[in-house]
């Protein structure tokens, strides 16, 4: 039995999917980040590994015809190095990494001039222009992009939490925050959230719960609606460079869980493109990646 393997690689969660020659899919399943920028490229391999290893050892396959990785940690096709890098370990004839963006993109099927916004942990958008160009916006990481990002609404709620602190106001927020890391007092989770454990995506986890309590409190829905809106810019960047784009897809975390960000995003975008198709991705990014790996 011939088996491929696709892998979708965010920067909070690893999802794979495996096929067999037909095109059936077999196994789906999920590991660690392997975002090397996040988490270090030690880790991220190991993550990746620990992901592979399980799959091998329950097909009971020691290699595969082709793997196709998107990693959150490019914006393009990633040379030897990197590659050998990150998936050195994986056994296969056939191998080519790329940005999750690029596989995401791929999801959208054969419309012109296609483009793909994602938002989780990280933020970027992609697409292609009319000539066949690949066109990005965003994903300038943590320190200094990612606009509408997991990890962008969480910092922008812990730095209102320490105003808040500061002047003493009780808050719901602060109160969530305390309770997502633990403390009774918000300056005790200085020394968590400066902790070398508390990963990049540790800290984008506060955003669910900053989204679930925007339903009923103004300070943290006035966080969602302003950091949708920030991204939405990047995003009518690169609408504006593409310029004839008629389908967005959205895809990531924030954008699948978070209806108020992405109304208020939708909002933004129509307002400049009244007449673009603005919708979820159909297609999951892992599938799209493994139907690249068939193709290598």
């Amino acid at each position: 039995m011939k088996y491929y393997l696709g892998i979708d690689g965010g920067g909070t969660r690893t999802t794979a999917a495996v096929s067999d020659e037909n095109g059936k899919i077999i196994i789906k399943k999920q590991g660690k980040t392997i975002n090397f920028y996040s988490v270090g490229m030690e880790t991220a391999r190991n993550n990746l590994d620990s992901l592979i290893n399980e799959i091998s050892t329950e097909l009971g396959c020691e290699e595969f015809e082709g793997v196709f990785v998107g990693c959150s940690a490019l914006d393009d096709k990633a040379d030897e190095a990197t590659l050998k890098a990150l998936c050195g370990n994986i056994r296969t004839k056939a191998i080519e990494m790329n940005s999750d963006l690029y596989i995401a993109l791929k999801s959208m099927g054969d419309i012109e001039c296609p483009c793909v916004a994602v938002c989780g942990t990280g933020s970027m958008a992609i697409g292609t222009d009319k000539f066949g160009n690949t066109v990005v916006s965003g994903g300038w990481g943590h320190i200094i992009g990612d606009e509408g990002s997991g990890y962008a609404i969480a910092v922008n709620a812990l730095k209102v939490c320490c105003e808040l602190c500061d002047k003493g106001e009780a808050s719901p927020l602060l109160d969530a925050a305390e309770s997502y890391f633990g403390v009774s007092d918000f300056r005790k989770a200085i020394d968590i959230i400066y902790s070398p454990e508390t990963t990049k995506d540790k800290l984008a986890g506060f955003a669910a719960d900053i989204g679930k309590l925007a339903q009923a409190d103004n300070t943290a829905k006035d966080i969602i609606i302003s950091e949708a809106k920030s991204f939405a810019r990047t995003v009518l960047i690169l609408l504006d460079k593409i310029g004839c784009c008629s389908a967005l897809g959205l895809y990531g975390g924030i954008f699948i869980n978070n209806a108020l960000f992405t109304e208020a995003f939708k909002t933004d975008i129509k307002s400049v493109y009244p007449d673009i198709d603005i919708k979820l991705l159909t297609v999951p990014p892992e599938e799209s990646a493994l139907e690249l790996a068939r193709n290598l």
